[in-house]
C-alpha cells in the first residue's frame, strides 16, 4: 500500500484537529489529576537532575511529561501538553492502522473518528499519565507489525517495517513494561508463522486476504526478525535509562541499569490495601466500574463540581465486545487477516490480565484493549463477508452518529466543565459508576 499525498493531508488534518480539541479546558482540573501526583514530581526531578522518587516504571514517559513542563511551566498545561501531542499521535496512528488493515481509505477515517468519540482517547490525552506514551508509541507498533502482514511489500520494506516494529516496541516499554507482553506475543507469532512455513503447512488455496501465507516475509533469514523485533527494543529501552548518569550526586553506571530493573520488579509487586475505584479484569468489558480521575467541589457552599471520568463510550465498548466475535469469525472460518490481527492485539492487551499477577487493578488498564474496538467495529461495517452491514453504507454512518451523540451526552463529565454539584448523578447509569 502506497501512502499517497491525499492520505498524508488528512493524517495532518486529524493530527492538527485531535490536538486543537484536546487542549480546549486542560486547565481543569486545575491541580494534579489522579496518578498525576506521582508522575508530575517525578518530571520534575528530571528537570532538575536530582534523584528521581518514581522507580516502579521506566523514565521515558516521565522525560516526556517534564519536556512539556520546561515548555509550558510547572502549571496544567505544562503537565498535560505532552499527553495531548501524543494522544493526537495515537489517532494518527489508529488511522494508519485502519489504512493497513482494511486498505480503505474511508475505513480508516471512521476508524480515527470513531476512536476519538470513544472517550477513552480523549480522557486519556488530557492526563499526565504513562498509558497515554505508552499506547501512542504501541499503536505505531502496531501500525509497522501489522505492514508486514500485507503481501504487496518487499523483503528488503518488510525488514523497514519490522525494525520500525521494533523501535516502537522498545520506545513503548521505556514508558510502562505492560509492553513487554504484546512485544513477545508478536515475536511468537513470527514463531509461530516460520514453523508452518518450515512443515509446509497449508490452509487450502491461498487468497490475498489470508491471514498465513506459505511464503510470508520470504528471504528474510531469522538473524533479522531477532535484531529488529529482539535486539532493538532491548537496546532502545536501555537508551531511554541514560539521563540517570547525569543525576546530581546518584553515582549510577550502565551496569546498575539491571540493578534497576530488580528495583522496579519489587516495585510492582507491592500492592497497597484496597481503593475505592478498584476492579478487576472480568468488570472491563461491561463498564462495571469506571474510574473518576478527578472530583472537584467548587464554590463558596460548593454549589459545583468538576470531574473527569474515564469511561468508555457504551455503544462502543458493548458494541464492539459482539464486533470481537466477527472477527473470530472470521479468522477462523474465513481465514481472514484483518479479522485475526484485531482479535490477537485485543487478547495480547486484555487477556494477559488474567495471568499479571496484580492484586489491585484499574479500569486504565483497559485502555489499549478498548482501543482495538474501534477497529472490530469497522471490521463488522467494512468487510464485505457481513452481508447487509457492508451492503448498507449509511448504517456505518448511523453507528459512528450514535456513538457522537452519546460522547456529547457525557462531554461535560470527561471535560471537568462546571455542573451543579448533585447534578453528575444524571450521568450514572449505574450505582457502580458512583
Amino acid at each position: 500500500m502506497r501512502f499517497s499525498r491525499r492520505i498524508l493531508n488528512t493524517a495532518a488534518t486529524l493530527y492538527l484537529l485531535a490536538q486543537t480539541l484536546f487542549l480546549i479546558n486542560i486547565q481543569f482540573p486545575t491541580g494534579p489529576n489522579f496518578d498525576e501526583f506521582h508522575y508530575i514530581p517525578s518530571a520534575k526531578q528530571f528537570l532538575q537532575l536530582k534523584e528521581n522518587q518514581n522507580w516502579e516504571h521506566p523514565p521515558l514517559g516521565k522525560l516526556i511529561m517534564a519536556v512539556g513542563i520546561a515548555a509550558w511551566g510547572d502549571r496544567p498545561i505544562g503537565w498535560r501538553f505532552m499527553s495531548t501531542v501524543f494522544g493526537s499521535l495515537t489517532l494518527v496512528g489508529m488511522y494508519f492502522l485502519g489504512l493497513v488493515l482494511f486498505e480503505s481509505e474511508e475505513a480508516a477515517i471512521w476508524i480515527a473518528l470513531l476512536t476519538f468519540f470513544n472517550q477513552l482517547l480523549y480522557v486519556q490525552a488530557r492526563i499526565g499519565m504513562l498509558d497515554t506514551f505508552m499506547f501512542a508509541f504501541l499503536v505505531w507498533a502496531m501500525v509497522g507489525y501489522c505492514a508486514a502482514w500485507l503481501p504487496t511489500f518487499s523483503s528488503s520494506q518488510n525488514r523497514k517495517l519490522f525494525a520500525f516494529s521494533g523501535l516502537m516496541f522498545g520506545l513503548s516499554m521505556a514508558c510502562k513494561w505492560f509492553t513487554v507482553v504484546p512485544w513477545v506475543g508478536c515475536g511468537i507469532m513470527i514463531g509461530v508463522i516460520r514453523i508452518f512455513q518450515n512443515w509446509k503447512v497449508t490452509l487450502g488455496e491461498p487468497r490475498r486476504d489470508d491471514w498465513y501465507q506459505p511464503k510470508m516475509w520470504a528471504g528474510i533469514p531469522w538473524y533479522s526478525f531477532a535484531l529488529s523485533l529482539g535486539v532493538l527494543p532491548v537496546l532502545v529501552y536501555f537508551c531511554s535509562f541514560l539521563p540517570y548518569l547525569l543525576v546530581k550526586g546518584g553515582h549510577y553506571s550502565i551496569a546498575d541499569f539491571i540493578a534497576i530493573q530488580a528495583k522496579m520488579f519489587n516495585g510492582q509487586l507491592r500492592v497497597v490495601s484496597s481503593h475505592p475505584y478498584m476492579s478487576t479484569w472480568v468488570d472491563w468489558p461491561f463498564l462495571k466500574r469506571p474510574i473518576w480521575y478527578a472530583f472537584d467541589r467548587i464554590g463558596p457552599r460548593q454549589e459545583w463540581v468538576r470531574g473527569v471520568i474515564l469511561l468508555g463510550n457504551p455503544l462502543v465498548m458493548w458494541a464492539g465486545m459482539v464486533a470481537l466475535l466477527g472477527c473470530l469469525w472470521g479468522w477462523i472460518v474465513r481465514r481472514d487477516r484483518a479479522g485475526f490481527l484485531i482479535f490477537f492485539f485485543f487478547t495480547l492487551f486484555y487477556a494477559c490480565w488474567i495471568v499479571i499477577p496484580r492484586k489491585i487493578a484499574f479500569y486504565y488498564y483497559y485502555y489499549p484493549a478498548g482501543m482495538t474496538l474501534s477497529l472490530a467495529m469497522a471490521y463488522v461495517f467494512f468487510r464485505k463477508k457481513f452481508g447487509m452491514l457492508y451492503s448498507v453504507p449509511w448504517l456505518r454512518w448511523a453507528f459512528l452518529g450514535s456513538a457522537v451523540t452519546v460522547f456529547f451526552y457525557f462531554f461535560p463529565i470527561l471535560a471537568a466543565l462546571r455542573i451543579p454539584a448533585d447534578s453528575f448523578r444524571k450521568w450514572m447509569w449505574f450505582p457502580n459508576w458512583i
